[in-house]
Formats: C-alpha cells, sequence, structure tokens
C-alpha cells in the first residue's frame, strides 16, 4: 500500500452496485516473509558511508554502518539475554543517539516493542505497561527513577530497567549491549516465526476519546506505509518519539530510503524547528497541524530561513488551509503534503497536495473505503455525509489483549470502523468532519466543530482555536469558542462572531460564547483535548453569570 508524495495522480474508482471506493491495487514493494529489521540491515549495509543520523544537540553524525554495527550488537545480546521472538520490551524515551539501534535490533531478534512517551505521568505508564508486561525496559537516565516505580507498581521488579543516556552507577545501561565485537557482514538474520504479519510495535493510540488504548501493528505494515524512494538523499525531520507512528515511520522509511534523519531529543517548538531546517537544510518535515499552526504564528518565522524545506508533510488532524497560506508567505516553494491515516490502519488511508477545498486527498493504493449513515448502517454514496470504514489487503491484529474493544470497530470482513465523520466527493477525494463523538447538534442541525474551526482561524490576529458545544437545555448545544490570540493582538469577541456570521450559517454561529486562553490542553502529539476545553469554556461561562 505504499502511497508516494511526490506522486498526486487520482487513481480512485466507485462501484456503484456496492458502493465501494479503492485506490489503484498494486503489489506490495515487500513480500510476506520480509521483516524490519532485514530490510534495515540491508540498506544500512549497502550504503555504508552514508550519513543516516545527525543527533542535533550534540552534533553527532552517525554512518549507516555505525547504526547497523550496533543493531546487531543489540540483537546479539538480545539472545544472550534469552530474550524470544515475541517476547515484549518497551521503549519510553525521547529521540536520542542509540534510539534507532535499539529499535533495528529488537526488530532484527524479532521482539516486539511496547512504546510509551516520555511525557506519560506514572499512572499512564502503569496503565499501558500494566497490560503489555514488557520482559525489560529502556529509558532516559532522568526518567529512571519515575519507569521503575511504575514498573514495581504493575507487578514487574523482575524486569529490568535499561538507561540509554544519564547514566547511574548500579543501573543497566544501553553501554553494555555493545561489549561483543560483530563482523555485519557475517550476521545472518532470523526469520520471522509468523511471517511479515508479526507485531513488531504496540503504541498507544492518542487518548483524545478516552485512555489510551494498545495497537499491535505488524512488520508488514510499517513496511507498506511509504514509498522509500521518496527519502533518496532527503534530509528528514520529524520531532515524534518512538513512541508514536510517525516517529518509528520516519527512523524506518528514513533508513531504508536513505534520507539523513535529523533527530532531537526535544519536543517541537518553532524556534528549534526554524533553527533546525536553517542549520541542516532539511527538506522534508513531518509533522501536525498544531506544529504548523505553532510554526506560522511565530514571531520568528518571519526572520527564518525555510528556504530548502520541499515538503511539509501533515498528519494526525484536520488541516486548515489558511494556516498553509500564512506559513506560504515565508516558504512559497513548499509543498503541503496532507495524509488521513490512523494508528489502528497504519496506512495512508488518503493523502493529497493541501487544496482550498480542504480536501484529504484521494484514496491510497490498495485500500476500500465505505460511508456508512450514522443512524441506521445504510451504505452511502458520494457526497453523503457518514462514518468512514476502511479495509485493506493486511490483516490487523488488533488492541492488545483487549479483544472487546477490537471487536467494536473490526469487523468479520475486515473493515475497520474509524469513528471519523467524512464523505468522497464525485473526484473520489475524501473530506474529513469530525469524529462521531464530536459532531453536536443546534436546533436539530448538526454542527461541526473543525468547519467552525477552519473559518475562525482565517483571522490573522488568532493563533489556535478550538470549538465546543455548550450543553443547552432548549437548543441541545451551543457553539463555542475557544481561541488563543497572538502577542499584542486586540481582536476582541465581537469581531471574531461576526466573521463567523458572515461566512457560516446561522446554527453555526458561536452562541455559547468566544473564550480567551494562553494555551489549549493537548495530547503529546498536539492533538487538542476538545473535553478539557469544554469543561474550561463552561468554568468561564459559569464565572460570567455567576
Amino acid at each position: 500500500m505504499s502511497f508516494s508524495f511526490t506522486n498526486t495522480e487520482n487513481n480512485t474508482s466507485f462501484d456503484k452496485q456496492s458502493k465501494i471506493w479503492r485506490g489503484l491495487p498494486i503489489e506490495p514493494i515487500y513480500g510476506s516473509q520480509d521483516m524490519i529489521g532485514s530490510v534495515a540491515l540491508h540498506a544500512l549495509l549497502e550504503h555504508p558511508d552514508h550519513i543516516g543520523q545527525i543527533y542535533h544537540q550534540s552534533g553527532k553524525q552517525f554512518r549507516n554502518i555505525e547504526i547497523a554495527i550496533k543493531a546487531i550488537q543489540i540483537a546479539r545480546h538480545f539472545q544472550r539475554l534469552q530474550l524470544k521472538q515475541c517476547d515484549i520490551i518497551g521503549l519510553c524515551a525521547a529521540n536520542t543517539e542509540y534510539v534507532a539501534p535499539l529499535f533495528f535490533g529488537a526488530m532484527t531478534a524479532g521482539l516486539t516493542i511496547s512504546t510509551v512517551d516520555p511525557s506519560y505521568d506514572k499512572r499512564g505508564i502503569e496503565m499501558i505497561y500494566s497490560c503489555t508486561m514488557p520482559r525489560m525496559i529502556f529509558c532516559d537516565g532522568v526518567d529512571y527513577q519515575r519507569i521503575r516505580e511504575a514498573f514495581d507498581k504493575c507487578g514487574l521488579s523482575s524486569s529490568l530497567v535499561v538507561t540509554l543516556n544519564d547514566h547511574m552507577e548500579g543501573v543497566a545501561s544501553i553501554l553494555e549491549f555493545f561489549e561483543e565485537k560483530v563482523e555485519p557482514e557475517k550476521y545472518i538474520v532470523p526469520v520471522l516465526e509468523k511471517s511479515a504479519y508479526q507485531v513488531a510495535v504496540i503504541v498507544c493510540t492518542s487518548g483524545t476519546t478516552g485512555f489510551p488504548k494498545a495497537v499491535c501493528i505488524s512488520h508488514a505494515a510499517l513496511l507498506d506505509f511509504f514509498k522509500p524512494t521518496d527519502f533518496l538523499n532527503r534530509i528528514f525531520l520529524c520531532f515524534s518519539s518512538l513512541s508514536w507512528v510517525t516517529g518509528i515511520l520516519t527512523v524506518i522509511h528514513g533508513t531504508i530510503g536513505r534520507a539523513t534523519r535529523i533527530i532531537s531529543d526535544k519536543s517541537f517548538n518553532p524556534k528549534d524547528f526554524f533553527e533546525i531546517v536553517k542549520q541542516h537544510k532539511v527538506d522534508i518535515f513531518l509533522g501536525s497541524p498544531s506544529q504548523l499552526a505553532m510554526a506560522s504564528s511565530s514571531n520568528g518565522i518571519g526572520e527564518s530561513d525555510l528556504s530548502s524545506l520541499a515538503y511539509f508533510l501533515i498528519g494526525g488532524g484536520s488541516i486548515s488551509h489558511a494556516l498553509i497560506d500564512k506559513f506560504k508567505k515565508y516558504a512559497p516553494q513548499t509543498i503541503f503534503y496532507g495524509g488521513y491515516a490512523s494508528s489502528e490502519t497504519c496506512y495512508a488511508i488518503a493523502s493529497g497536495v493541501c487544496e482550498s477545498s480542504n480536501a484529504v486527498g484521494t484514496i491510497g493504493p490498495n485500500v476500500e473505503i465505505k460511508i456508512i449513515d450514522n443512524d441506521n448502517g445504510k451504505l452511502l454514496g458520494p457526497n453523503e455525509l457518514g462514518e468512514i470504514c476502511v479495509r485493506s489487503r493486511l490483516p490487523w491484529a488488533g488492541y492488545y489483549k483487549n479483544p472487546q474493544c477490537t471487536q467494536a470497530i473490526y469487523d468479520s470482513e475486515g473493515w475497520i470502523y474509524t469513528g471519523d465523520n467524512g464523505y468522497i466527493n464525485d473526484e473520489g477525494k475524501l473530506f474529513l468532519s469530525d469524529r462521531k463523538v464530536d459532531i453536536r447538534k443546534f436546533d436539530n442541525f448538526h454542527f461541526s466543530p473543525s468547519d467552525i474551526e477552519k473559518v475562525i482561524i482565517e483571522l490573522p490576529q488568532l493563533v489556535d482555536v478550538c470549538v465546543v458545544g455548550i450543553p443547552d437545555g432548549v437548543h441541545g448545544h451551543l457553539p463555542a469558542a475557544a481561541v488563543i490570540k497572538r502577542p499584542n493582538s486586540s481582536i476582541g469577541e465581537e469581531e471574531i462572531y461576526q466573521h463567523v456570521v458572515n461566512r457560516m450559517q446561522s446554527f453555526e454561529h458561536l452562541r455559547g460564547g468566544i473564550y480567551f486562553f494562553k494555551s489549549l490542553p493537548r495530547t503529546v502529539t498536539g492533538k487538542t483535548l476538545r473535553r478539557q476545553v469544554l469543561e474550561m469554556c463552561l468554568e468561564l461561562s459559569y464565572s460570567k453569570t455567576a
């Protein structure tokens, strides 16, 4: 299902009888016996002197051969520790120099990595790892005590905690994995016991609709995501840690596609983003809509050199073209390419060059989509709004140890019920509305928070916006907006309200109020936590009427 962001052809077809849309059927690049470890090691050893990774904070460069040797040393050490294929190890760490070798070493050994973002609190770490029960976990030295305490509470006192940096006396270190000398050209990668459908990683969902679930993703799905040649000799930047699919895909496809990956141990912030793009001449950036919003609205964008940036790949949420227009004033050469995917599907459901219509794009290769009515499950046709259901050629292993939640969204015919509303137009382009749980009604008219947000963010005085529905006994829900103003902006409620009145229908007007905040609550991947925003707006609303 590999898609290419350099190929913009529309190959979507629609079967009027079955009411199913299909992307172009193509032969997969990799076979059923291919594994991430073997494919990556082949790419690393084929071009041993290529600079595969640059650690921005230290400036240290890593040649492919160095990454390959360390990956093999790690795989061999796992064998000495008597870890077997499909055994689970944990990873809760920022992007530092040994994360990529650790990832490829684990993949080569046939292990499964259960990832958690290091920003999770102890309760979050306990919830995930009490489910996946890793044999050992790798973390940053600064987080060792917190991880150790969480592990002990999970009943994992015997599981080893290994530091990737900031090592401490008496605590296991990744450096111990590098003691054996190896000859990489003689190393034979073991065959996967369960073929390419074997689970490679277990990642957390973003948590926007409840506590995160543990999603199983196979070697085949991860290898099949991108077309690797799109990354050839590119400078590739993504701030996501390997706790998220975007970070994992960056490491895999940046490596097998022979890019130079720039890694940073810090989370995204505009200052670092502008500095890294300028210093390393980054030409591909993979980020989220919130990162685009922060960069576009930063006072530093006008002084930044973005001339190298050829592609801005966006995923993980609804994309406002107004934000793209703001950014392109300073980077007119940059192509913005959006995509729609999920941890559960782990492939590009639809993608394309971002356009003013706010279409997500056309359906990806080997992907099928059907749209069903939210009320009665009836199959819908072009331009009819309903829940998006997706099917691919690859089976999904489901949520780890959670068959009930798996069965709730994955049926016997291989369809995944995404929980997202949208429609496909006559040209075969997919448009997203909102998650089913976010749609609200005013006087029996459905309103989409994200549609209203796209209009509000057109105002140049605003940095970010989140629309919610204020409960009302008469009308159902009243649209309300939580907004963040640009520094020194004097825009007021009336101007924002009138802008929506001029652009949208009556049931979409902001009758629930407009509320100003300095920041909005987000997940660690940058998605706005709409339910928490609603609570913030309700609190301000009550204080105004008290």
